[in-house]
């Protein structure tokens, strides 16, 4: 190990902390739910996502209501994918929870894993 190494690890709290956390994958449905919007369709959708039961949410609104949840979707980086369906008016907001939290915190493990192994070399 490089002495330059070696001296920057007691200095990578942040890394060696990031390491030991446990990665798992989500054992239910639950995906955090931090809306900041406080609005009766962002407040459902807060809703949706705490419910450990529930994969899939579907909002029967006018467009700009449709808009302004999808907006909170990204805004928040909220586990969710969407779609429009357009069988029906008004159209359908149709929210399916993912793993997309998780699976960043699976690319940040193995971007960390390297960043370590290359302070060690």
């Amino acid at each position: 190990m490089a002495s330059g190494a070696r001296a920057c690890l007691p200095y990578c709290p942040q890394l060696a902390r990031r390491i030991a956390e446990p990665l798992q994958p989500p054992a239910d449905f639950s995906r955090p739910s931090q809306v900041r919007c406080r609005c009766p369709n962002c407040l459902q959708l807060a809703h949706f996502l705490a419910d450990p039961t529930r994969k899939q949410w579907v909002l029967k609104a006018a467009e700009a209501q449709r808009s302004h949840v999808e907006d909170s979707i990204r805004r928040d980086a909220c586990d969710v994918d969407t779609e429009t369906l357009r069988h029906t008016r008004p159209y359908e907001l149709r929210c399916t929870k993912n793993q997309a939290s998780y699976q960043r915190r699976v690319e940040q493990r193995e971007r960390d894993l390297q960043n370590h192994a290359h302070l060690l070399e």
